[in-house]
């Protein structure tokens, strides 16, 4: 399953090993889940960001199901 955080015009595909996403209204660091580069590409001005909205975009084969986080 692919995962996006989603933050104003960029986003950045991730590694998500975790069991579970995090809840609406949460905090995620960006320094704890992405590299510097993929910061930069996401362009947050700051290391926390909140979470504002999940999409989930399931299909039938798991290969093409996808996530997206987006970010405040």
């Amino acid at each position: 399953m692919k995962v996006f955080l989603c933050y104003q015009n960029g986003s950045v595909e991730i590694k998500c090993d975790l069991p579970f996403f995090r809840r609406t209204g949460e905090y995620i660091s960006t320094t704890e889940l992405l590299t510097e580069k993929e910061s930069k590409q996401l362009g947050a001005k700051t290391d926390y960001l909140k979470i504002i909205n999940i999409s989930w975009f399931l299909y039938k084969d798991g290969k093409q199901s996808s996530v997206e986080i987006l970010l405040e």
